[in-house]
């Protein structure tokens, strides 16, 4: 008998940015930093699973997701053993004014980092277009829907 296949497990990267100056939150993982990331729980919705967290881990009251969403530009790699991993990546957007939080898991490995740092190349991050991806939704020149990002 073969043994069923794993449902897919959900994986949402949490990119908490900050509008001015444009900045986002990171997670240091040694030879990169990448958006905190949230397990998706059965039944449960990617935006919901963020909106849980940054509720829980910034006391966010009304969290704003953007309407953009990163996905992996390929499938990822499965692993019979693991399963499928669903990825995205969602925006969370400190409303004005908001100081910017250094609660939650990521204490002490991480770090805020100005976007414009992130465009230069100075900053490895994956996905690898995080940078542009978090400019073009403040900018307003990446339109609202599903975008392939290189993960």
């Amino acid at each position: 008998m073969e043994p069923s296949a794993l449902p897919p497990t959900a994986v949402v990267d949490l990119a908490l940015v900050s509008r001015s100056p444009a900045q986002v939150l990171l997670r240091d993982h040694t030879s990169f930093w990448q958006p905190p990331q949230v397990r998706v729980n059965a039944g449960q919705s990617c935006r919901s699973a963020v909106g849980d967290a940054a509720r829980r881990w910034w006391q966010l009251t009304d969290p704003r997701i953007g309407d953009s969403v990163g996905v992996p530009w390929a499938p990822t790699s499965t692993r019979p053993e693991r399963g499928r991993v669903e990825r995205r990546l969602l925006l969370v957007l400190l409303p004005p004014g908001t100081p910017r939080p250094y609660a939650g898991p990521l204490t002490p490995r991480a770090s805020w980092w100005p976007v414009t740092r992130l465009l230069a190349g100075d900053v490895v991050t994956r996905p690898a277009e995080l940078g542009v991806f978090v400019d073009g939704y403040l900018q307003g020149w990446l339109p609202d829907g599903q975008h392939a990002l290189d993960w």
